[in-house]
């Protein structure tokens, strides 16, 4: 019974641990996720409109 307890705990524990870095994880790419919006300014609240590769010089 002993055995049965342990094993039973190991295997608790091993799932309790994979979806600790799961959650980590998924966490980790939402800020990576974040960051890429951030620097290529998706949600920018500025008064600048966007280049899109156009020059000032027409």
């Amino acid at each position: 019974m002993k055995k049965v307890t342990s094993i039973l705990a190991v295997a608790v524990m091993a799932l309790g641990m994979a979806t600790f870095v799961i959650e980590n994880t998924a966490s980790e790419f939402d800020f990576m996720n974040d960051i890429s919006k951030a620097l290529a300014c998706d949600d920018c609240s500025s008064d600048v409109p966007p280049r899109h590769g156009k020059t000032l010089i027409s």
